[in-house]
């Protein structure tokens, strides 16, 4: 993993090789174990929407996940915009303000876990039965937001040099497209579980299991918060890193 450092550091300009060594890198660390929890955020989510049974829609699955893995490419490409017009001076406002998104992370995810195991009850538009896909995607494009805060500097070592590149450039444009790229790639895992996911509650067969697969989908949401905890933790210096 770590050989694509030089790769990326390597990076002036968007070429069709520069993208490439980047969607390769997003998508190696979609796949690294400390992403697994987004995937389990993923299988949640999709999990847990309620569908009208008498209009399946065999591809909400994919609408859903791509929505929040949008969400998420969208912010790592502000940061990306962020980095080309301020340079290195943003990590110092990023990494200062990480304890608090992780937080708001951690509890959004308890809270969906919970109105999912059915101890909260509350009907909240994230969840509601909608006849418009359109406007599920929205939300998971909506709930991808607070997500794409969980990347900054130290996130992962494949991260920092695309974001040295970005603030090394001075071009808003390229570090946008770049962190996007990155953004995207990264989110395909997501996308693979989320349709499936989604696949697996439109088959007619498991219909009866549907109660059963929100609420373990909402066991999924309670075990990836413990993780955006510990994230908060760390940045708040309460905790050493891992």
């Amino acid at each position: 993993m770590f050989e694509l450092e030089p790769l990326l550091s390597e990076i002036t300009s968007l070429t069709p090789s520069s993208i490439g060594i980047v969607l390769f890198a997003g998508l190696l660390v979609g796949v690294a174990p400390s992403s697994f929890p987004m995937l389990s955020v993923a299988a949640g989510f999709v999990g847990g929407q309620q569908n009208d049974p008498n209009k399946p829609q065999r591809l909400q699955g994919l609408v859903l996940s791509l929505g929040f893995v949008l969400g998420i490419a969208l912010v790592d490409a502000l940061i990306g915009i962020f980095f080309g017009y301020t340079g290195f001076l943003v990590i110092k406002f990023l990494v200062k303000f990480m304890t608090l998104a992780y937080l708001l992370i951690t509890a959004i995810l308890v809270f969906l876990g919970l109105v999912l195991l059915r101890i909260i009850h509350l009907r909240i538009p994230v969840l509601r039965p909608s006849q418009r896909e359109t406007k599920n995607f929205f939300k998971a494009f909506a709930l991808g937001i607070p997500f794409g805060l969980s990347t900054c500097p130290a996130c992962t070592p494949l991260l920092m040099p695309v974001l040295m590149v970005a603030a090394g450039s001075g071009d808003p444009l390229l570090g946008g497209i770049l962190l996007f790229t990155f953004g995207l790639a990264r989110g395909f895992p997501i996308i693979i579980i989320g349709s499936l996911t989604g696949v697996i509650k439109q088959t007619r067969r498991f219909h009866s299991w549907i109660p059963r697969i929100e609420r373990f989908s909402g066991i999924l949401l309670l075990i990836a918060a413990p993780y955006f905890a510990y994230q908060a933790a760390v940045y708040g210096g309460l905790v050493p890193p891992l």
